[in-house]
């Protein structure tokens, strides 16, 4: 069974109320009551406020930066034209690096950044980070597998690129082309040729492979630490249902 792969973190809010429920299910009372719903709303707001937090600095950021601009086009401060003023500058790098010229001066640019040693390793870990977050968008990711790699006995997990269903000269029989890549930097890795048969399909998104590569392993959808006999059991025809944590979305036929 395939997860539609247009899944979103909708379902952070939901998660959060089971898990507080499970927490004091054997409790009763208005106290309880009280509790949980604290405990629930405390959890919600967390990841808001952080992010409003950080939303909120940039913007003092980037008028403190432009500040001066402001009060000399305008003869007094006013907020948001730092806001405003950073979008245009986005744009125009943007321009500038969609040009061919432009293109080759940053690269240019780039080179001599390199050269750089306290500005180098900086430059350098930012892009690896930014080409991680890239890579869900340009990376024609079909599904997200297990493999025996390196070596028998290890397991690795894998983004398979095609499905090529004849015997090829990379492998003989029906087989995947799987891009294994390296964590938490995922922009490199290795390219294999595994036989079909020898691939366990996980049944998870694309997105949430990345996030557990990107993560160290840190951010593992709930179904992979499920236990393997209890899943089976309810895939079976007239088994138990199985619960909405491990499932994570609601599913789609491909």
């Amino acid at each position: 069974m395939a997860r539609d792969s247009r899944s979103s973190d909708s379902g952070f809010f939901k998660r959060v109320v089971v898990a507080t429920h499970s927490d004091d299910s054997s409790q009763r009372g208005l106290l309880s009551w009280l509790r949980r719903r604290f405990v629930v709303g405390f959890l919600v707001a967390l990841p808001l406020v952080v992010t409003l937090f950080f939303a909120r600095f940039m913007f003092q950021l980037m008028d403190r930066w432009f500040r001066p601009i402001s009060r000399q086009l305008f003869e007094r401060e006013i907020p948001g034209v730092g806001l405003l003023l950073v979008i245009l500058a986005l744009l125009a790098l943007g321009v500038v690096a969609t040009n061919m010229i432009g293109g080759r001066l940053l690269g240019l640019f780039e080179r001599l950044l390199a050269r750089v040693p306290l500005l180098s390793p900086i430059y350098q870990g930012a892009r690896q980070i930014t080409e991680a977050i890239q890579i869900r968008e340009t990376a024609e990711f079909r599904k997200v597998v297990m493999l025996e790699f390196p070596r028998a006995g290890i397991r690795s997990i894998g983004f398979v690129t095609r499905e090529i269903s004849h015997a090829t000269e990379l492998c003989s029989e029906p087989s995947y082309m799987i891009f294994v890549p390296t964590t938490p930097n995922p922009t490199s890795g290795f390219l294999v040729a595994t036989p079909k048969g020898d691939v366990t399909v996980l049944d998870i998104t694309v997105e949430e492979g990345v996030k557990m590569l990107i993560s160290g392993g840190l951010l593992i959808p709930e179904i992979l630490l499920a236990d393997p006999t209890d899943v089976r059991r309810m895939l079976e025809p007239g088994g138990a249902e199985i619960p909405s944590e491990l499932l994570g979305s609601p599913e789609t036929s491909d």
